[in-house]
């Protein structure tokens, strides 16, 4: 590490700038942003008068750097084909003024790093000026890790920190009290945008010392892992699990989903396999609540949304009947992820303008389905967990009024690298659902079924097959 990183305050404090271009243009924004006062010695004053934006915030320097009085700055900045500018590092050297040769390293005594800013949350990516476009493609995937309230976080966080010390909480140690609402449903709430309750959450915490001090549950994350492909997880959902201590998952959750994870979490597998019920709801209830009850941060993680078609409401309810902390973190539900990368648009102006999403696991669950309102052509029908049941689905759609013609679709494992999509005719949807192999699979009955990019050559295929 040749480069020591630290964070210098130039909050009102004087820089001097050398040099005109884009490279001081880009430098003179970044210093700005930090509040400097910046002297800008430019070789084209008009141009600098032109994109200065504040003459309160930045003086135009007609001097020449080499005599100007330097004693007052705390940094200077130059860029590297700026007149002299050997001269000029060798004299900030000199008097031991930290000195930035942009682009030039070897003249620099400190470099300006990528940043990713995030108001009171500032992230720094050096490459010791090895490698500025490496530096940049890290930035940005850090910004796409970093929720964009986690500064306004940080800054909520900051104006209650001298609260919680004059409460004198010596039932918890500060750091444990700050690590709980980091990790828990505070900070949850407030990243999600629910920026007053959890100010009032964190003052009640804070005010409350019972609580402090009984508080030792661990928080349960109701986690969408979206259709299947790991890519597909929302920030959010990889945020939870990447500070996760214990994942309970379903059968319907990939390897690829799971090594997202903190290595060194925890995995327990709770899911049911057709044929294979294995453990019941309540005892994953149990499971759910003794591991919070240890302080663990628990994820339940659950393919697609854990709200639709998912039992997370019924874990929601267990889990606050015991005063659990509990956070909903939202995924891509099948029907959407699914559809979309077979091109299907599930509503359509003026041909599809309403959507169903049903359950049908079984053959006797499509029996006892009430199919009356869905015989409408602009209804457009998804059937989950319907392969085993599609002749049942097929009755009940025909019976309610439905075209046996209407096109129909089984996409069966979507989104990943399996995946296999078949189409046809809702008449002859239990032959399209055995072509489509085993499941998980979804049915979608409805004319948006033909707007699907493969529909031409699968009724070009059925044609040649009937001939």
């Amino acid at each position: 590490m040749r480069f020591f990183p630290v964070f210098l305050d130039i909050d009102f404090r004087p820089v001097a700038l050398i040099g005109s271009g884009a490279a001081a243009q880009n430098k003179l924004r970044l210093l700005l942003a930090a509040g400097a006062q910046v002297h800008w010695f430019a070789a084209d004053a008009a141009f600098a008068t032109e994109v200065a934006p504040s003459p309160d915030r930045v003086i135009i320097m007609n001097d020449d750097p080499q005599l100007a009085d330097w004693s007052s700055y705390v940094a200077v900045v130059a860029a590297g084909d700026a007149p002299d500018v050997e001269r000029i590092a060798a004299r900030a050297r000199a008097v031991n003024i930290p000195v930035n040769v942009i682009d030039r390293p070897e003249l620099s005594t400190f470099i300006v790093p990528a940043i990713v800013d995030r108001g009171e949350v500032v992230v720094a990516i050096g490459t010791g000026g090895a490698s500025p476009v490496l530096a940049r493609r890290l930035r940005e995937r850090i910004e796409a890790l970093l929720p964009a309230r986690i500064g306004a976080l940080a800054a909520l966080l900051g104006r209650y920190r001298e609260r919680f010390a004059a409460r004198k909480h010596n039932a918890i140690m500060p750091r444990a009290f700050w690590e709980r609402v980091v990790d828990g449903p505070i900070a949850a709430a407030f990243l999600a945008g629910r920026a007053e309750y959890a100010e009032r959450e964190l003052v009640r915490a804070i005010d409350d010392t019972a609580q402090a001090k009984s508080s030792t549950a661990g928080t349960v994350y109701l986690v969408g892992a979206g259709p299947g492909d790991p890519d597909l997880l929302t920030l959010r959902a990889l945020q939870v699990l990447q500070s996760a201590d214990i994942v309970f998952h379903d059968d319907l959750i990939s390897p690829a989903i799971l090594d997202r994870a903190r290595r060194d979490a925890e995995f327990v597998f709770v899911g049911k396999r057709r044929g294979h019920p294995g453990i019941g709801q309540d005892a994953i209830h149990r499971q759910l609540t003794e591991a919070a009850r240890a302080g663990k941060s628990v994820v339940r993680l659950k393919g697609g949304d854990p709200f639709i078609f998912g039992r997370g409401g019924e874990e929601l309810e267990y889990l606050r009947s015991r005063d659990i902390p509990v956070v909903v973190v939202p995924g891509v539900t099948a029907a959407l992820g699914c559809a979309a990368e077979a091109a299907i648009p599930l509503t359509f102006r003026n041909e599809a303008t309403r959507l169903t999403l049903i359950t049908a696991h079984r053959a006797e669950e499509a029996a006892a389905t009430n199919w009356t309102g869905l015989g409408d052509p602009q209804t457009t029908v998804v059937v989950y967990m319907g392969l085993s049941a599609s002749a049942g689905v097929r009755d009940g759609l025909i019976a309610a009024g439905r075209d046996a013609d209407t096109p129909a679709a089984v996409l069966a494992r979507g989104t990943q690298s399996d995946a296999r999509r078949v189409y046809g005719r809702l008449g002859d949807l239990p032959a399209l659902a055995a072509q489509a192999g085993p499941g998980p699979a979804l049915l979608i009955i409805g004319e948006v079924v033909a707007h699907a990019a493969e529909w031409p050559q699968a009724l070009l295929a059925q044609f040649e097959a009937a001939a």
